[in-house]
């Protein structure tokens, strides 16, 4: 159960808070006029996109070496969220005009994409006079974890020597097998193990230890020992995170300008059919992932597939598929958080394991860390559900409202996701989003709400993120953001797959 809530909450909470902090390091380090090497995609290909004073201009250097200029002064026309429902990992689509007219995709991280879709639309600033000194580049973000690791075993140790108890503990016993040792002290009231030379020491001995304060009462370590492992440990993470900051990355980073400078960055090519070119292209899809295939799919996983049959929404014609109050707390609160605060909760009051104080410490921090991650999502949540609520409302006679095509596929009970394509294009269509849409209950009884297999539908963009499609009068809310088609086709690749899997007929039957 620990594991399985490290693994599934902990771990994320830290990946997304520490993908955060290095990114608001990343806006500061631009700010300040130092050399900032972003991870990125351009159109598809893996690289950084280089924003260092001793370039002219920003440029995108890929692991071939080829190198493209990023003029600023453009316009950064809009941004897709890349994923469903897993904000730690979230990459956005990014697509930006440059001053010649050129459309350039850029994949990144949410907030380098909002950080540089601001930067590159400002109009290059003249300098004035060149800098007396240049500045080191932004460090990575593992030296500076080095850093404070090495910072955080200075401060554990210091607290150790200041409010520990030191004193001269008698030997118990000695466990060679362990090279450990069992000591007294306060006249044999406090006993604990501690590591010890088992050649030297043996029982009536005497040997210097330092009694650890609160949380750690009754535990003691060997002196000699621990300040042997501090020096290696604190010194070693110092070293590695100033050798980082100082040396590795200012060398790592010279060395892409050079690269970049010879290289001899030139502008972006030309799309030959303008903004639109190649928006009916699908690179690399496989004729059973068109809209033909995917409808025949549909239409026999409908029929065919194990579970409860999907029927009408109970709420009916002219209303939305859920309540949208119901809707707005499972899209708030809806996160497996609220299990491990329970479960810490549980543990905490009712000992069944056995660990004594121990339990404070342990489920307290599981504790904090649940309610961390559920007002985390709460908040990243939150500022769907106005935008989302009033595209709900609105009028579906306005213009606004674009008809599509849909195939509905399901890949467990009232997990639901609408493939929507272009009225026209006939049935070698490629698709254009992917919206999950929200559970509901069906009009019958033992049934999952979601439309029919195959139909048209109405859209409406609610302009962060999620689309809202209304079909036979019902409004379909939804359950994550979209994922755009065109800008990562890899990704919708993979997600039509695992979806289709369960209504595709094997090779070879009828």
């Amino acid at each position: 159960m620990i594991a399985s809530f490290v693994g599934l909450v902990v771990i994320p909470m830290v990946i997304a808070g520490l993908a955060r902090w290095a990114a608001a390091r990343r806006r500061r380090g631009l700010a300040a006029g130092r050399a900032v090497h972003f991870r990125c995609r351009l159109d598809g290909h893996k690289g950084r996109l280089l924003v260092d004073p001793r370039l002219d201009r920003p440029v995108f250097l890929d692991r071939s070496g080829s190198v493209t200029a990023l003029p600023r002064g453009g316009e950064a026309l809009d941004a897709a969220v890349s994923t469903n429902g897993r904000p730690p990992f979230e990459k956005v689509n990014l697509r930006y005009r440059t001053p010649e007219g050129q459309v350039l995709r850029l994949r990144l991280a949410t907030q380098d994409a909002r950080t540089l879709g601001a930067w590159l639309g400002e109009q290059t600033r003249p300098v004035s006079a060149p800098a007396r000194r240049l500045l080191l580049p932004a460090a990575p973000p593992w030296a500076v974890l080095a850093l404070a690791a090495s910072l955080f075993v200075g401060l554990a140790t210091a607290d150790v020597a200041l409010l520990g108890k030191h004193i001269a503990a008698e030997v118990i016993r000695v466990d060679r097998d362990d090279d450990s040792c069992t000591v007294g002290w306060d006249g044999g009231a406090q006993r604990a193990a501690v590591d010890c030379d088992t050649t030297d020491v043996r029982s009536g001995d005497h040997i210097r230890i330092t009694a650890l304060p609160w949380p750690f009462l009754g535990e003691a370590v060997n002196t000699r020992t621990a300040l042997s492992v501090v020096a290696v440990l604190g010194g070693g993470l110092g070293l590695l995170g100033l050798g980082g900051a100082l040396i590795f990355n200012p060398l790592a980073c010279a060395r892409r300008v050079r690269l970049a400078r010879r290289a001899q960055p030139a502008s972006p090519p030309r799309a030959a059919g303008g903004d639109e070119a190649g928006e009916d292209r699908w690179a690399a899809l496989d004729d059973d992932l068109s809209y033909a295939s995917l409808a025949a799919a549909a239409r026999h996983g409908d029929r065919h597939r194990p579970g409860p049959r999907v029927t009408r929404p109970r709420r009916g014609f002219g209303r939305t598929s859920i309540s949208p109050r119901i809707w707005v707390l499972t899209t708030v609160l809806g996160t497996n958080a609220w299990y491990s605060l329970g479960f810490s909760c549980a543990a905490i009051l009712e000992d069944h394991l056995h660990l004594g104080h121990w339990r404070f410490l342990v489920f307290g921090t599981v504790g904090i860390a649940s309610l961390a991650r559920i007002g985390w999502v709460a908040t990243d949540r939150s500022t769907l559900c106005g935008p989302v609520l009033r595209a709900a409302r609105s009028d579906s006679g306005k213009g606004t409202w674009q008809p599509m095509r849909y195939v509905r596929l399901c890949r467990d009970p009232g997990e639901m996701t609408l493939v929507l394509f272009r009225p026209e294009g006939g049935e070698v269509t490629a698709p254009l989003f992917l919206q999950p849409i929200s559970r509901s209950r069906g009009s019958e009884r033992r049934t999952v709400g979601g439309p029919a297999p195959v139909g048209e539908a109405l859209v409406l963009n609610t302009g962060v993120g999620p689309l809202i499609c209304e079909i036979d009068g019902v409004r379909y809310l939804p359950r994550g953001r979209a994922t755009e088609a065109a800008t990562d086709p890899a990704r919708t690749r993979d997600e039509l797959r695992s979806f289709a899997e369960s209504h595709l007929r094997p090779a070879g039957r009828s």
